[in-house]
This record gives structure tokens, C-alpha cells and sequence, in this order.
């Protein structure tokens, strides 16, 4: 007799489709994108003196708030997902929600520290790769803040939880990579300088 996936017996481990290898692609592609603007930011500040440049002030407790923020993010969406393992579609989306509010919150930061920062694009070389790499990133929050939304509307109106599998496991691999690209920027911007 044959035993068979998912019943606890020895059959093979089940075949990746093709969603979840583009998820992976994808994700790997946004990896490679993040890569050079890290790349340039440590070949500026090296050939660069002073660095940052002259006048330019960060808030890093605000920056700090921020950081822990989206890192709560990570736990809320995991805690979302098992949710949804445990197939309880009521506390899925209320950790979905939990989870948007904080990336919401770190984008409103964001925009605030925009607003206040003293240096602009194009004022010197630290600043040109500051609102690079913070920008690029924010776009990217602010994309998964979207896919979020979308999961969360989705999860809603869904009659069975197996509709938004792929989408939660998709979009959720991607919030929790955007969630550690932070913590390399809010080191190498924040911390480091």
C-alpha cells in the first residue's frame, strides 16, 4: 500500500507550484535590488569625509520607534499566520489589521521624517543615497501595506480559507523580508553612520 501525503505516511514531500517558486524569484529579485544601494552607500561613506555630510541630523529614538514598529509587524503576520493554520479566520484578521496598523504607523514616520529632515536628494552625496535607499524601501512597505489590505479584504469575503493560501503565504514572506531589509537600513543609516 502507498502511503500518502499528509496522512503521516513516507510519500514524497509535496511539489512546489509554480506561485510559491515565483514568490521566491521575486523575492530573491528584490534581494538583488536592495544589494547595490547598500553597495553604494558603504562606497560613498568611504570615499566621502565627513560622513554623513555637514548638518545633517537624524532622530534616531523616533527612527528607533519606528524600527520596533515593523519588527512587531513580523510578529503579528506570524501570529497571523498560525491563524490561519489553526484555521481561525477571526483571529487571522484581526492580526492582519494589528499588523497594517504598524505598518501604517511606519509609514506615517516615514513621511514625517521627509517632512523634517534638513537635507534634500540632491544637496550632497549622503543625501542622495539617504532618500535612496529609505525611499526605495518605503515604496516597498507601502506595497505591502497594500498586499496586506488586499489579503485582509480577500480573507473577508472568502468562503473557505484555502482561496487565500497562496496569497498568505506570498505576502507574507515578502513583509517579513521587508521587515529585515529595515533593520539593515536603520543599522547602516542609524546606528553605524
Amino acid at each position: 500500500m502507498t502511503a500518502t501525503v499528509g496522512s503521516g505516511g513516507t510519500g514524497p514531500p509535496p511539489a512546489r507550484t509554480t506561485g510559491q517558486f515565483g514568490v521566491v524569484v521575486f523575492l530573491a529579485s528584490d534581494v538583488m535590488l536592495f544589494a547595490p544601494f547598500f553597495a553604494a552607500y558603504f562606497l560613498l561613506r568611504a570615499t566621502n569625509d565627513p560622513w554623513p555630510a555637514a548638518g545633517v541630523e537624524l532622530d534616531v529614538p523616533r527612527a528607533l520607534i519606528a524600527t520596533i514598529a515593523l519588527v512587531a509587524s513580523s510578529f503579528t503576520l506570524a501570529a497571523a499566520d498560525r491563524a490561519y493554520e489553526h484555521r481561525d479566520v477571526v483571529a487571522m484578521r484581526r492580526r492582519l489589521v494589528a499588523t497594517i496598523a504598524l505598518g501604517v504607523a511606519f509609514l506615517v514616520n516615514q513621511m514625517a521624517e521627509y517632512v523634517t529632515i534638513g537635507h534634500r536628494w540632491d544637496d550632497h552625496p549622503y543625501g542622495s543615497i539617504y532618500w535612496g535607499l529609505t525611499g526605495l524601501h518605503t515604496a516597498h512597505v507601502a506595497g505591502g501595506v497594500g498586499a496586506l489590505v488586499l489579503l485582509q479584504v480577500r480573507a473577508a469575503r472568502s468562503r473557505a480559507l484555502d482561496e487565500i493560501g497562496p496569497w498568505a503565504n506570498g505576502i507574507s514572506l515578502f513583509w517579513h523580508l521587508v521587515d529585515v531589509v529595515w533593520v539593515g537600513v536603520f543599522v547602516t543609516i542609524w546606528i553605524i553612520r
